[in-house]
């Protein structure tokens, strides 16, 4: 299982919302985290809504798994 940690801050709040919207995706809180999990966690920029310097900051909870592509069009982090 890929995993996302994602701080819980207002920043981030349209990812994890964005997150909660895709299939074979589970969205859970932890302390001061949401962890995004699934196979694959993919996650298109467009759907956050977030400007590139706040999507940038998206890994700066950690992940497990590989990362697989994060540019300006999307996430894609996999087992």
């Amino acid at each position: 299982m890929a995993t996302l940690y994602i701080l819980d801050v207002p920043e981030f709040a349209a990812l994890v919302q964005a997150a909660q919207s895709l299939n074979g995706i589970r969205v859970s809180r932890g302390g001061d985290y949401f962890a995004i999990s699934g196979e694959e966690v993919l996650i298109p920029r467009k759907a956050t809504g977030l400007r590139r310097a706040v999507w940038f900051g998206a890994l700066t909870g950690g992940y497990e798994g590989a990362l697989r592509r994060f540019d300006d069009d999307e996430l894609v982090i996999s087992r």
